[in-house]
């Protein structure tokens, strides 16, 4: 298949493309070119930032895609002009949305959060209000694409090659032995691997599903659990305190359980890893 990511030369993006390219699909990275890719000559580069529509269209002129990977869309203005920008040039469109859409719970299913019948009050971006910024890209490409979409709903991506460094953030403090702030260490949360994130992508470009989709592992982590493995495997003791300032939060701190039901792609055939199977290796990679 011939095949554009918009991002995919970092995280889990990266392993996506990598994928794909093993499995023999022509590649096209459309991103502001500003890392490397590592991709050499495997693939087509198209330097581009996805906010300057003019110049995005003039780029893409004459060019279908199979499939379209959109890594980088984080609001209602990006996915409309998405639409527009890629109408008739694709048949499937898989948006990288996020478990942000949904407040907090548990067993989170697909049907909490319905585009068709959130009202947008205010028009949010990625740094104002991220989960708000989400649902508003999931409505507008409801509304406006012509092309079947998949909104992945991704929860914390963890891995040794996460440029956020949010788990890397409590692994270094614990072998610190440096304070920690957490609002509920009992609370669960729905993670994934990089590894099995782009995995699910790589699956969904060969799936006729629809619509949205939760994506994590079977079960949710406690974050007591997570911190156990991490002082299991550093050799660490864990400084949990109880006064918190800008410096200790815990960057998945969240005051109670957040984690999402993913039986509808396990009914579709993709079951992520159990965490048990691979944050012992992130941990000790860091």
């Amino acid at each position: 298949m011939n095949i554009l990511i918009l991002g995919g030369n970092r995280f889990f993006g990266k392993k996506l493309t990598s994928l794909l390219l093993n499995d023999n699909h022509t590649v096209t990275l459309l991103n502001r070119g500003n890392l490397e890719d590592g991709f050499g000559d495997q693939i087509t580069r198209i330097k581009c930032d996805r906010n300057d529509t003019t110049k995005m269209k003039v780029l893409l002129e004459n060019k279908n895609f199979d499939v379209v990977y959109d890594q980088a869309c984080f609001d209602y203005h990006q996915a409309t002009a998405a639409c527009e920008i890629f109408k008739s040039k694709t048949s499937r469109y898989i948006f990288t949305s996020s478990q942000s859409v949904y407040d907090e719970g548990s067993d989170l299913k697909e049907s909490d959060f319905d585009p068709q019948k959130h009202v947008i009050e205010n028009y949010e971006t990625a740094e104002s209000n991220y989960g708000e910024a989400k649902r508003q890209a999931e409505i507008a490409f409801e509304k406006y694409a012509n092309f079947d979409v998949v909104s992945v709903r991704f929860p914390i991506v963890i891995g040794s090659d996460d440029y956020t460094q949010r788990f890397k953030f409590h692994v270094e403090r614990v072998k610190k032995s440096l304070p920690i702030y957490f609002p509920d260490l009992d609370a669960k949360l729905s993670c994934i691997s990089s590894d099995d994130a782009a995995s699910a992508l790589f699956f969904l470009a060969q799936n006729e599903y629809t619509g949205p989709l939760n994506i994590a592992s079977p079960k949710p982590l406690q974050l007591s659990h997570m911190i156990q493995s991490i002082e299991e495997h550093t050799g660490g003791k864990a400084n949990i305190t109880s006064q918190k300032d800008d410096k200790n939060h815990s960057p998945y701190g969240i005051p109670a359980d957040w984690f999402m039901d993913c039986s509808r792609a396990e009914s579709l055939g993709f079951k992520a890893e159990d965490f048990n199977n691979w944050m012992p290796q992130v941990i000790t990679s860091l």
